[in-house]
């Protein structure tokens, strides 16, 4: 049992660091939208930290309930998973508006240039509801997945779900920008 939960987590990290990598690359592929929205840059740290905070607390919440019969190894959606996606979900929408706004103040704060309140509190809104729904959906079936397989979610969701957050959300920020930059805001 040890020696397959040390394989288990050290093959979890490896491909972690691996993908976690790839998200770097694709913040500097960014780079021209970071210039088009000052500020952005500044809420970047937070809103990866944030994804891969609130899916690696959804997937150990998930395989608590799964390893105490809460929830059943199935893809069904029970009362219970529903709860968690649904609190997961508005956590993520809320943290996306504190952090937007608080971009826009630390622009402020530290002297540097805001595209603007709104639209700082828009990008991280936009942003954060579409990662949040592709990370949530993602988490709930690789967590039952990993449980169906008889490998410890514990052990392998958490490295795997906060990388995801990184790879699923550069592009999101990017996606929002675009949205934003479109629109004139």
């Amino acid at each position: 049992m040890f020696k397959n939960t040390i394989r288990q987590g050290l093959l979890t990290q490896f491909v972690s660091l691996t993908i976690d990598v790839l998200a770097g690359i694709g913040l500097a592929l960014m780079r021209g939208a970071l210039e088009e929205l000052p500020g952005m840059l500044i809420m970047v740290p937070a809103f990866l930290q944030m994804r891969g905070a609130i899916g690696g607390t959804l997937a150990s919440r998930l395989s608590s309930a799964l390893h105490v019969g809460i929830i059943e190894p199935r893809l069904k959606l029970s009362k219970e998973l529903l709860q968690n996606i649904i609190g997961t979900l508005i956590l993520s929408l809320v943290l996306s508006v504190l952090i937007g706004c608080l971009a826009h103040f630390m622009c402020l704060l530290f002297g540097f240039t805001s595209a603007g309140f709104l639209t700082l509190l828009l990008l991280s809104l936009i942003a954060g509801a579409l990662s949040s729904l592709v990370i949530t959906l993602v988490t709930v079936i690789m967590t039952i997945k990993v449980y169906q397989r008889g490998l410890d979610p514990d052990v392998i969701m958490g490295p795997i779900i906060t990388t995801l957050g990184d790879v699923v959300s550069i592009p999101c920020l990017f996606l929002a920008a675009l949205v934003l930059m479109a629109m004139g805001l």
